[in-house]
Order: C-alpha cells, then structure tokens, then sequence
C-alpha cells in the first residue's frame, strides 16, 4: 500500500480507498505519479484524475472495465465464428462451434486496440452455453431432449458455458500476442 493512501484509509469509507488503488492500477499507475513528485498527496485523490482525457467510467457503453460496444462486437464475432464452425462438413456440431468461439475470439484479440477480456469471455461462455442447449434439442425426438434438459440441464449449460469461457479467453489471448508481436520492431 502506498504512503499517501494509509493516510486516507482513515478518513473515509475503505471501499474508497480500494476502487482508488483500482483506478491507479487501471491507469496503469499514471494517476498520482505527478502528485507524488511534488511532494505529499493532497486530500482529493479523484481531483488529479478528473482532469485526464479519454477518463471514462468502468462500466457502460465505453466503459474500461466493461463495454457496451465491445462486448456487441464480441457478441457479433462470435456468433458468426459458432455459424460458421457449425457449417464444416463432417467436424461441425460441437468441435465445429468451438473452433468458432476461438477462432473468432482470437481474431476479435487481433484487431481490437485494447485489452477486452470480459467481454469476450462473456459472450464465449454464452455462446457455448447456447449452443450445448440447442445441441440437446436438436438430436432425435424432442420430448426426450426436454426431458434430458430437465433433468440435466443446469450442469449441461455450466459445462458448454464454462468451455465457451475457457476457448474465448484462450483465443483472445492469443490474437492479442500475435498482434503485440506484429507491432514491435524487430532488433
């Protein structure tokens, strides 16, 4: 903890002080550097970060921790990428969608300029989830697939969820080092 938010810690609600470490981490440590060089902090900690362009707020259309139009975009990726996994003769159905939500995750991570791991992973674990559901009801005679769904359908969500999550991250993950790689300079 830094010097400057023991003194605050005592003053207010320790909440505060959390989502202010949280902020600086966010920022990416920019927030109190120039307050530090002149000497102590001063009592309003959100007065330097005010000022700063492109502030945004953590949660909203544009938000930095989670975005309304990222999360679209990744939503818009990543069904595409189930579609058209789904469409490989012979692979498709479950392998097929995916190898959808990776490869459309991680092309999502190679062109997105920033980090968008929420929402990526978020609209992975739905796709996955979605499509372990449609892939019960789509095989042999509907009423055995409801009562399949009835009597295993939350662990059957969680686990296309949690695979969907899994491949999304990975992929994301990976498009966003390979485009690191392609932005630096070779020595």
């Amino acid at each position: 903890m830094q010097p400057s938010k023991e003194r605050e810690s005592s003053e207010g609600d320790p909440m505060d002080d959390l989502d202010d470490l949280l902020d600086d981490d966010l920022a990416g440590g920019e927030g109190d550097s120039a307050a530090e060089a002149d000497g102590p902090a001063t009592a309003e900690p959100s007065a330097a970060n005010a000022g700063r362009s492109g502030d945004t707020g953590r949660i909203g259309v544009s938000g930095r921790w989670f975005s309304g139009k990222a999360f679209a975009l990744a939503l818009l990726a990543v069904a595409v990428g189930v579609f058209a996994g789904s469409l490989i003769p012979l692979i498709g159905g479950a392998i097929g969608t995916a190898g959808g939500v990776f490869v459309a995750a991680f092309l999502f991570g190679l062109v997105a300029s920033t980090r968008r791991y929420v929402e990526t992973g978020v609209a992975g674990a739905a796709a996955g989830a979605v499509s372990a559901v449609t892939s019960v009801l789509g095989v042999g005679f509907l009423p055995i697939g409801i009562d399949y769904l009835s009597q295993w359908g939350l662990p059957l969500v969680a686990v296309g969820g949690g695979v969907g999550l899994l491949l999304a991250l990975l992929g994301h993950y990976f498009g966003r080092d390979l485009r690191a790689g392609l932005s630096r300079d070779v020595e």
